[in-house]
């Protein structure tokens, strides 16, 4: 599923971690926001991977997981990175 992440992290540190988890996972598309390939069980990993990176009294952490059909409808205008899913998986 296409998953949008978006973050806004105060700590240099902790935003600097978020960054290295995410860019292992998908592209850096817009300066905090990675577009990444993901299935539902994935997610959850990942939040919980990024949780401790998190302070909820003053950083955010977004995730949108869109369904193919949403994903199919969105539009890049200018300089913008689309993600492209490929048909085939590398075992």
């Amino acid at each position: 599923m296409h998953t949008i992440i978006a973050y806004d992290i105060s700590n240099n540190q902790s935003r600097l971690k978020v960054f290295r988890i995410l860019s292992e996972l998908g592209v850096n598309s817009q300066r905090s926001v990675f577009e990444c390939e993901l299935q539902s069980d994935e997610i959850l990993r990942l939040v919980a991977r990024l949780t401790p990176h998190i302070d909820p009294a003053c950083d955010s952490l977004l995730v949108y997981p869109l369904c193919r059909r949403c994903a199919g409808g969105v539009a890049v205008l200018g300089q913008g990175v689309s993600l492209v899913q490929t048909d085939w998986q590398v075992v």
